[in-house]
This record gives structure tokens, sequence and C-alpha cells, in this order.
């Protein structure tokens, strides 16, 4: 893994090399089809609650068709149902069935601003994740808007780490990751964790983790005009129209509100051009302020949801998957020495 860092600043910004010619030729390609398409969702949704309430239905019928795309060969499935959601493992051989060697796990929530993803779309990303990471991924198909406010998306998170603890997974064993909105859940689980008294992950690994609902920020940041892939009014849309109860939104709902005073060590992968950067520093501000390790990798022109989505894609996605699995395996290894010397 690539690094540069501040010896005094528990954040670590690493160097990453310049972005590969199919990255930035992505660009162009995705402003002008899928930011198109997502722009138009975001106007119709903004009309009033009833337009709202139809596109983020709409998104999640996505989910379906996103059946075909299956899993890599010689990826094993196990689905699993919540109380609330289903849930699916992902894992290859030699990494034992975790359903029987309840030893280390990855647990995973996907994005899609609370409104889209969901085990079929995100199982090749977290098929790959588990082969390249050699680790079992339980995957959590949460609740979503317009059905669920995200804080039934953050029980049914809850859900599921209880359920590993549950098994028998020690929590020095288990990274909990996630991106964009699954990136802010992953975080904000950590935090209810700590909240609750109940052990921490040893780990967690976000990508362009939406970290902060109110739009502020985010829209005074340049990037709000560079994004390939969100529209600007994108996020704030959805706040205004789904996340917000009677126009009133309670900042302790965001993430980068809080203390990250005794938060486990984060792997921060996040583009340099996409609109998230500004969550992505705010988190990296608050980790550094609680001093909690964190490892930042801001990744030249990578698009939102595409630095590990688009690993079959782009080389540079699969830099990131690499670096990603590499803290992976160290932070679990890492897990296992400290339960030996205990």
């Amino acid at each position: 893994m690539p690094q540069n860092s501040e010896p005094s600043s528990s954040v670590i910004v690493e160097t990453i090399r310049p972005a590969r010619i199919g990255t930035r030729l992505v660009h162009p390609v995705l402003r002008t089809t899928l930011q198109q398409f997502l722009r138009a969702g975001a106007w119709v949704a903004d009309l009033g609650p009833q337009p709202a309430n139809l596109i983020f239905r709409a998104t999640r019928l996505s989910e379906k068709p996103a059946a075909v795309l299956g899993k890599p060969r010689g990826v094993r499935r196990e689905p699993l149902r919540f109380e609330h959601c289903d849930a699916e493992w992902l894992w290859q051989s030699p990494i034992p069935d975790p359903r029987v060697d309840r030893d280390a796990a990855i647990l995973y929530f996907h994005g899609g601003a609370f409104i889209a993803g969901g085990l079929n779309s995100y199982r090749r990303h977290t098929a790959r994740m588990a082969v390249l990471s050699e680790l079992p991924v339980l995957t959590v198909d949460y609740r979503q808007l317009p059905d669920a406010h995200p804080n039934e998306s953050l029980d049914d998170a809850l859900a599921a780490y209880r359920h590993l603890l549950a098994e028998g997974f020690p929590p020095e064993q288990i990274i909990v990751a996630g991106d964009s909105a699954g990136g802010g859940l992953a975080l904000r689980l950590a935090l209810t964790l700590r909240e609750l008294g109940l052990p921490l992950p040893v780990a967690l690994s976000v990508t362009s983790p939406w970290a902060d609902f109110d739009s502020t920020a985010r829209l005074a940041h340049p990037n709000a005009r560079y994004d390939a892939v969100l529209p600007a009014l994108g996020p704030d849309m959805v706040v205004r129209r789904g996340i917000a109860v009677d126009g009133v939104l309670d900042p302790a709902w965001s993430v980068v509100n809080h203390d990250f005073t005794g938060l486990p060590p984060i792997l921060l992968q996040v583009g340099s051009r996409e609109m998230l950067l500004a969550d992505a520093l705010a988190v990296a501000r608050n980790a550094e302020a609680a001093g909690v390790p964190l490892r930042l990798q801001v990744r030249p022109s990578a698009p939102h949801t595409l630095i590990h989505l688009g690993a079959g894609l782009l080389a540079d996605g699969r830099d990131a998957a690499r670096d990603a699995a590499e803290f992976h395996r160290a932070m679990i290894e890492g897990g296992q020495s400290g339960r030996s010397a205990a």
C-alpha cells in the first residue's frame, strides 16, 4: 500500500499514482449518461412528496434485473434473513464456511443514497472483496427510503453486527465496511456500538462515505461542479424529501457531528473529483481530533462508486480493491496477534 504521512498525526495521507487513461476517459462518459439520468430523477423527485416517493421506489426496481450479474465462478453464496431485511454470505475456498468456522469476517453495507443498491447489484463487488481479502463477507440489504428512515437502516446494521457476535465471531476479527451511504452507515454503526458499550470491530473500511446530511459544505466544495456521477443537488434532494422529518434534520444523524474518540483504525478511500470528498475530509478531521488512526487515500480522478465497483473494468479500481484487501488482512492479523498476546 503506498504511503506518505506526517508522523505527528493519526491521519496518514497516502500518495496514489496518477489516474490511468481509462479512469480519466470514464468521466465524460459518466457525465453525459449516468449523471444526466440521476439529475432527471432528482428533478422529478424534488417536485413534491408523491414524485419523491415514486422515484425512490423506482430506483429499487433496478435490483431485480441486477440479479443476472450473478457471482464470480467459485464463490459460494448463502442467503440469510434478519427480522427486517435480507443478507448473504459470500466466500471462496480455501476460506472456511463462515457458518461453521466463525473466525473472522467483513460486514458490508452497500451504497445507493438510501434509495438504491442491494445484494444483487453489489454481489460481484462483495465477492471480489471476499476473494482478495481472503475473508467471508456478510452483505446486508438494510431497509431504505421511502419505506424506512436511515435510523431504521442503522437498526438493521446493528442487528447484523449483533448476529455476528452471537454467532461467536470475535469483535477483534470483524471489519465493518461500506461505500457511499453504506460507508456513512458503517461509521454510524461504530459510533452506536461505542455508545451502547458493545465491543467495537477491529477496523472500519469505507469508500466515499456519505457522512454529512447537511449539504452546505458539500455544495460549497469545488467538486460539486466536477463530480461525474452525482448531480450537485442529488444528495440534498434525498435529505429534504426523505431523511428530514417534517423539514427538520437532526444533526445527530450525521457522522461528522460526533466525537470519534475510541473508534478503531479506519481506511478511507475517496476520489479526488467527487462531491463526497468534502465528507471524507470532514471524517479525516474528526479522526485526527480524536487521535483515531486513519489512512486516507484520495485517488486521482476516481469517479464516485467506481473506486471499487469499477475494479472489473478499471486498473485504478483494481489497485483500490487490492489496497483495501491488504488493509483488511493486516487488521485481522493484528487482531489475531492481540488475542494471542491476551
